[in-house]
């Protein structure tokens, strides 16, 4: 169980901002999956009852190269995790998925009233507390004059 330290910092903004922006790099999403890999064949070889010199033994590889896969530090070719399937009496399936964003809203202004961009008017007063924007209609601001 994390100390009460661990958990103040995982729950800070600094902490959030660094995972962020972890999570724009290239390099987070290949750990990822390095990490998904190792453990689908952890958790064959498990079923299998293997141990990492029984699985070494098949590939015809040494143990520490089974460790390195399962740690995550080893690159994959696609022979080699095949190979791996193959001896393990399995198969990979790979699936490429749309990622989801968050929606993007885009409002203009009419009026007094803004638009979305699906053409749906909202409320100007609703639309400023959704965004958190402070508003004071005594001033009256004009446009095009």
């Amino acid at each position: 169980m994390p100390n009460k330290k661990v958990r103040e910092i995982e729950n800070s903004e600094l902490f959030a901002t660094m995972f962020d922006e972890a999570e724009d790099r290239d390099e987070f999403h290949i750990a990822g999956v390095k990490i998904e890999i190792a453990e689908q064949i952890y958790r064959m070889m498990e079923k299998r009852n293997l141990t990492q010199a029984d699985l070494a033994r098949k590939l015809g590889k040494k143990r520490a190269y089974i460790s390195r896969i399962l740690k995550g530090t080893n690159n994959f070719t696609l022979e080699s995790l095949v190979l791996i399937a193959r001896k393990l009496d399995a198969e990979w399936y790979f699936q490429l998925t749309d990622v989801e964003k968050p929606e993007t809203k885009v409002y203009t202004m009419e009026m007094g009233n803004m638009r979305q961009a699906t053409n749906m008017l909202s409320n100007t007063d609703s639309f400023c507390e959704e965004i958190g924007w402070e508003h004071d209609w005594d001033q009256t601001v004009r446009y095009g004059q």
